[in-house]
């Protein structure tokens, strides 16, 4: 009797990401996939993405996502619940942070190898007002910043375009402050808070070693007093993972967090809506394959 053929792969590739990068990504997953005798279909529509899950579940039990941790996010917002595929990661946005935290290789041969066959990993999931995040939220001068950038910018996200933003960030920043409850608890007025859902930040940098991307908890960090008038000192402390050890920093554990009159604020490095956010873990984690421990 004939072997049963393998599942139906699903790739999914954002056409905006990386300059092209994701779509060639998927052209070489889709190829890679037939020289190996397996069917694939490709999709670069949200919407339709959305629909194939709803329907039909079962027959996608592997999604390949091509592009970056926006990407991801996206996805992850239209994932059913019940039934959700394994990932495989193809990173080809900027900052790749989960791919990063989950040591998937960055370069294309590498990546494919580990969503082929790689260990499946458990990444926690988190909302806030029900949009999903894989990394992190943040309210303060990062999202303002991140919001410079998404109006100034042509086409895809480049690092150099933060750069720009963040020296001009006197001009524009405002830094209001909000009010922060963490599992019910009130922890007073911050004029920056970041939750933390892994260690990395804008790609390779450390800023919150303690965070972990699957014990079920996510990293508050709250600093009370504006950046801007000590932004060297700030920036110093961040790339050495301390930002809780200033003076008015505050880091602590918590699943679900309240934020009251976020002025700014972004999610995974692109700018969302403010006001009132209820942020809290999602309870089905993702699935995403990654290199053996």
């Amino acid at each position: 009797m004939a072997a049963e053929p393998p599942p139906e792969l699903l790739l999914f590739a954002n056409p905006h990401s990386g300059l092209g990068r994701s779509l060639r990504a998927a052209d070489a997953a889709a190829e890679w996939a037939r020289r190996r005798g397996r069917a694939s279909r490709q999709v670069h529509d949200r919407d339709e993405l959305a629909a194939l899950l709803a329907t039909e579940p079962q027959r996608w039990p592997e999604l390949w996502v091509c592009g970056g941790d926006g990407t991801l996010a996206d996805v992850a917002q239209r994932l059913p619940t019940g039934v959700r595929p394994v990932i495989g990661l193809l990173p080809t946005g900027t900052g790749n942070v989960v791919a990063r935290s989950l040591a998937i290789p960055l370069d294309l041969a590498g990546a494919l190898a580990v969503a082929q066959a790689g260990e499946v990993r458990r990444f926690d999931l988190a909302r806030a007002n029900g949009r999903a995040f894989t990394f992190m939220v943040s309210a303060g001068l990062d999202a303002e910043i991140a919001a410079e950038v998404a109006a100034r910018r042509r086409g895809p996200m480049r690092r150099s375009d933060w750069v720009k933003a963040a020296f001009r960030a006197a001009s524009f920043a405002r830094e209001a402050p909000l009010r922060v409850r963490a599992d019910g608890r009130d922890l007073g007025e911050a004029r920056y808070v970041a939750l933390f859902n892994c260690a990395l930040y804008a790609g390779s940098f450390r800023v919150c070693p303690s965070a972990r991307f699957d014990d079920g908890a996510l990293d508050l960090l709250l600093l009370r007093e504006p950046l801007l008038p000590r932004w060297p000192r700030v920036c110093f402390a961040a790339l050495r993972g301390r930002p809780h050890r200033l003076p008015d920093g505050l880091l602590v554990r918590a699943r679900s967090v309240e934020l009251q009159g976020a002025a700014a604020v972004q999610q995974d490095g692109d700018p969302v809506a403010g006001g009132d956010l209820a942020i809290a873990l999602d309870a089905e984690p993702l699935r995403l394959r990654a290199p053996p421990r």
